[in-house]
């Protein structure tokens, strides 16, 4: 058995789909782990959108890391 798996941003949800195999199906809703990241500058929120749509995996990787989004998004602001 071949595992493949695929992640998909769904803008009608705000959510990240991921398809592990045939019948696994994951969703990470973003509003919700956005809401965990304090920005200091409101329009930060985009480096996160951005991420979730061109960079799926990586959005889900920063999220399931202790304090990632935030990091993500501090480490966006010293770099802009």
């Amino acid at each position: 058995m071949n595992n493949i798996y695929f992640a998909i941003y769904n803008p009608a949800t705000d959510s990240i789909e991921i398809f592990a195999g045939e019948k696994l199906k994951i969703i990470f809703n973003c509003t919700r782990l956005n809401n965990n990241v304090y920005l200091e500058n409101p329009l930060d929120i985009a480096y996160l959108h951005w991420l979730a749509r061109e960079e799926p995996f990586n959005y889900i990787y920063f999220a399931l890391q202790p304090d990632g989004l935030q990091e993500y998004v501090e480490a966006m602001n010293v770099f802009n």
